[in-house]
Formats: C-alpha cells, structure tokens, sequence
C-alpha cells in the first residue's frame, strides 16, 4: 500500500509537470514569436514595411523603425503594398475609386474608371491589377495606361503574369483560373476543376481555394511542370468517422517557398488558427491558436507573416488587432 501510494504520487507529479510543460510550451510559441503592432484590418506586407486600415486612415507601420505613420484616407479598405508605393480602394469621396500613394514623396492620385463598391486592388511594380463589374483591368500608373485583360474577379499579379477567377472565358468550363502574360498576350486556364477562387501568384507557382464547401481547401499548380497538387486536406473522413479537412480556403497567400492561410475549425487536420505550409518540405506549422470560428487574413513575405481578423466574418470591432510573427525569431 505504501509504494502502490508512492507512485501514485510519482505518476500524478509525473502528469502535473507534463501538464505545466506543455502549457510553457504553448505560451513560449504564441508569445515569443507574435508581436501586436496596431488596430485594424486588412495588413499587408512588403520589405520592412505593413500596412493596414482601421476604415478612417492608412497605417504604414516600419518594421526596423518600429514607427506607425497614417496616411488620411476614410473610407479606406483593401490595401496593397509593392516597394514604396501603396495603392487602397477609396470611398471617401462617395464613390468608389483607387487611391495610388507614393511614399518617398507622399504624393496620392486616383484611378476612377472601371472601379466598383468591390474593387480589391494588387500592385507589382508599377502595374495594379483589380476587377470591377465581372472585368479584370490593368494600369501602368508609370504611363497612365488603362486596359481590359479579361472577364473575372479576384486577380492578383506577378511580374508580367495576372492570374483571375472567370465562369466565362473558357467554353469547356463553367468555373477556372486564368492566367494573362502580359508579354505574349495569351491566356492559359490553370485549373477547372471543382468550384477554384481567390488565386494568388508568386514565382511559378499559382495557388487558390477550391471553396466548393466547408470554407474549401488549398491547391497549387506548378507553371513550370504543369502540375497541381494539393496544399491541404480535401474533405475526408478521419478514424472516428468525422468529417475533416476543406477549412482552409478563406484567406491565403504565397511568396516564394511559403504559402500562409486561415484554417477555422478543430478537426483531424489540425487545430484553427495561423499556419505556414512549406512548398519544399509539404509541411504545414501553425503559427498562432485561435478559437473555432475565428478568421484571419494571413499575409506573407520572406519571414514575416501580418494578419488580422476578416471583417468578412464579424459584426462588430471587437479584437482587430494586427498582429506580426517573424518566423526566423
């Protein structure tokens, strides 16, 4: 009785320190990596700089200076930033038009043909690519030229490739992603299968979430190779019977051998929250924990990973927080 006591008291203590080891851990992972650095929504990254809006102004945080600087703008939402140039959807004016900001000189025009109330703009260089009323168009804000390169939404740019989602170009599909390469002026479907959206470009390699159901999953073709491969788990069946996988599609992007997305739900596949997937490895770590149901906006370049939480997806202000993980840290 004396030593069967013994080690109930060994295994009990056993378990506690366990216990406290992976509570430090877990805290030691969140808190030595994630840094708030404002309030808002809709961050995005490039070189040492973040921005982001709270809906009144643009925050252009440096990440050497650890200095926030607003740029006046309300009604601001959607910013994008390449270099040292920052372009955002404006609504400040009653109307909706993109606003072109450049920040050595604080200089701010506007594009306002062809932009609707759910125009998102992305920026490469000197080209912002959007889509309004089902039409994706293209500037050279260097030339002040305008054009149309395609019916869809959703496009994002690289370089001198534009990738969309369209149900409507490609006659053998009823839903794609199309590629536009500015130099040959030809187009390409990427993918037709299932229900493919919100694509993102970087390098080679395009990715995009095939949301056909359960906040949809993660795919990614290989424009060199002309190959596809799955970035998460499709909707399948764990040990127990339970459905898992197909919740991570509702926030994703990629910059070189990283792709960073949202996952909402606690399943097989992992636990909800911020994850990394290595391209070269095929492995996918999670950054920061949430709560089911929550949704973030992962942003990406080189080693740091910006997000918040998805207005999409609230009803009020409450924690929208930015947040900022270095992933070498």
């Amino acid at each position: 009785m004396k030593n069967k006591g013994r080690l109930c008291s060994i295994a009990l203590a056993s378990v506690f320190l366990i216990f406290v080891f992976l509570i430090l851990i877990s805290a030691a992972a969140s808190a030595a990596q994630v840094t708030k650095i404002g309030t808002g929504y809709d961050p995005a990254v490039y070189g040492n700089k973040v921005v982001w809006t709270n809906g009144v102004v643009i925050h252009l945080y440096d990440l050497t200076n650890k200095t926030d600087t607003t740029v006046s703008s309300s009604g601001a939402s959607c910013p994008d930033i390449y270099d040292n140039k920052l372009v955002w959807r404006d609504e400040s004016s009653g109307r909706p038009r993109l606003a072109v900001y450049d920040i050595p000189t604080a200089t701010k025009s506007y594009i306002t043909r062809n932009v609707d109330q759910y125009s998102k703009p992305a920026i490469y260089g000197n080209r912002v690519v959007w889509s309004a009323n089902e039409s994706v168009y293209l500037r050279d804000i260097s030339k002040s030229k305008q054009t149309k390169i395609g019916s869809g939404s959703n496009p994002d740019i690289y370089d001198t490739k534009v990738v969309y989602y369209s149900y409507s170009e490609d006659p053998n599909a009823d839903m794609a992603i199309r590629m536009y390469d500015l130099k040959t002026k030809k187009k390409i479907t990427v993918t037709s299968s299932g229900d493919p959206n919100i694509p993102r470009i970087w390098g080679n390699k395009v990715i995009w979430a095939d949301v056909y159901n359960h906040q949809g999953y993660i795919a990614m073709y290989d424009i060199s190779t002309k190959k596809t491969v799955d970035v998460t788990h499709q909707l399948d069946t764990d040990p127990s019977g339970n459905e898992y996988g197909a919740s991570t599609g509702t926030h994703i992007d990629i910059q070189d051998e990283k792709i960073v997305y949202n996952k909402c739900v606690d399943d097989y596949e992992g636990k909800p929250g911020v994850y990394v997937y290595n391209i070269s490895t095929g492995k996918s770590t999670l950054v920061y924990k949430y709560p089911e149901d929550v949704y973030t906006t992962p942003e990406i370049y080189d080693n740091i990973v910006v997000w918040g939480i998805d207005k999409n997806y609230v009803d009020s202000a409450d924690d929208n927080d930015i947040y900022l993980c270095n992933l070498v840290d």
